[in-house]
Order: C-alpha cells, then sequence, then structure tokens
C-alpha cells in the first residue's frame, strides 16, 4: 500500500469510524445504561491495538431533538476514557445526518492539513425508534450525506432494536446487502447491545486489518441474535 512520507514516519491513511447513537427518550434506563457500560471497551480494544489504532479513527456522535458530538474524530490510542452519554429528546434522524455531514467534511479538511490521508469513512448507525422527523425531511438529509457527488460520502452499518423500524433501518443503510440488522422484536436491551458493541469492535478491527492488505473495506459484523434486512434487487 502506498503511504505519505511525513518526516521521516511513514503512515497508512487513516480510516474514520463514527458511532452515531441513538439517545431519545426511549432509550432511557437499561439501554442507555448498557451502551456506556460498554463504551469502554470500544476503547480497550481499538485504542489499546497498535496495529488498529494506527489506522483507525473514531469518533462518537449522538442525537435526539439535535445530535451532537459527544467524542471528536480521534486516534483512540489518545483518549483516556470514553465519555458518558445521557438520554435527551425525540428522534430526528435528520439532525443525525445533517451533523454528519458538516462533521465529516470538517474533519477532512482538518484531517488533510495534518498531513493525513483518508479512506472512505464509515457510520454505524445504532437506533431503537423510529424518526419523529416528517419523512421527506430525513430522507432529504440522508440524500445529503449519501450523495454520491460528495466525495466524502461515507458508507453506513444501521442497527435497529427496540422499536427500530426493518425498512427504515435498509434506508439508512443504502439497501445494500449485510449493512442494516435488527434484533429480534422484545429482545432484552441487556442482550442486544453488548453483542452490538462487541460487534461494531469486531467490524472496526477486521476492517482496520484489511487495510493493511491494500484493499481496505468495510467489514460487516457478525451478530448472530441480530437478523440482516434482506434488501429488494430492483430491476
Amino acid at each position: 500500500m502506498a503511504t505519505d512520507h511525513l518526516g521521516t514516519e511513514e503512515r497508512y491513511a487513516v480510516f474514520p469510524f463514527y458511532l452515531c447513537l441513538d439517545v431519545s427518550q426511549s432509550m432511557a434506563g437499561e439501554p442507555i445504561a448498557e451502551v456506556n457500560a460498554e463504551l469502554p471497551q470500544i476503547r480497550a480494544s481499538v485504542g489499546q491495538d497498535p496495529a488498529v489504532a494506527e489506522v483507525i479513527r473514531f469518533g462518537i456522535v449522538t442525537f435526539s431533538d439535535v445530535a451532537r458530538t459527544v467524542l471528536p474524530l480521534v486516534d483512540l490510542a489518545l483518549v483516556e476514557a470514553m465519555p458518558k452519554v445521557e438520554v435527551e429528546g425525540r428522534t430526528s434522524y435528520a439532525a443525525a445526518f445533517d451533523h454528519l455531514r458538516r462533521v465529516i467534511e470538517a474533519d477532512y479538511y482538518t484531517g488533510r492539513s495534518e498531513g493525513e490521508r483518508w479512506y472512505r469513512p464509515a457510520v454505524l448507525f445504532v437506533s431503537d425508534g423510529r424518526p419523529t422527523d416528517p419523512e421527506e425531511r430525513w430522507l432529504e438529509a440522508h440524500r445529503r450525506l449519501t450523495d454520491p457527488s460528495w466525495r466524502r460520502h461515507p458508507n453506513i452499518l444501521a442497527f435497529g432494536f427496540g422499536e427500530a423500524v426493518p425498512e427504515i433501518l435498509a434506508t439508512v443503510a443504502e439497501n445494500k446487502p449485510n449493512r442494516a440488522y435488527v434484533a429480534a422484536e422484545g429482545a432484552a436491551p441487556s442482550a442486544v447491545v453488548p453483542e452490538l458493541m462487541a460487534g461494531l469492535v469486531q467490524s472496526i478491527v477486521s476492517s482496520s486489518a484489511s487495510a493493511y492488505t491494500g484493499t481496505p473495506q468495510l467489514v460487516p459484523p457478525q451478530l448472530p441474535n441480530m437478523q440482516a434486512i434482506p434488501v429488494d434487487e430492483l430491476e
């Protein structure tokens, strides 16, 4: 793989991952507690493995009525503690998608100014409910985020549990095979969230390994208790 030469150091291009977390009121109680319990494992698995940390940059965006960056894109090896996320209001997918587009654009130019090269970023989208925005509003925000004419448009993996709607998650993941997953109806957050977060770590680690082979790709996780949402083939 080609590398940039910065001073005396050769560096791989970085692979940015954005964890986009639903923190709406429906996440109150056990779901948000499980998320906060599992976030340190991402830091431990990614940040403490030098081979992974060299390639991966990781950020966390939360969304409810508004979207916020609670962990700016960073080398997790430099993070002392993961943020604690808290529940807020409704479930604005539009706020999440609009925020991601702005943040990815800004992060890309910041990285370039520091001598970084980027692979296409990945978004790990996690929600336990359906969007509370008007459909046309969140779909338009999603179109801007995934617009192929925007060179930084991310690849998206979407994960849902609780009241999340499989068809909507498939749309979030651009109806691509093995990019959207949903837990079984009625599955307890205490079972779903740890498996989901472990799966996200697996995806990040496997994706980072692919970068070293010269053929970087977003590797979907193995989630035994979540089903990949089938998508229709278009004629």
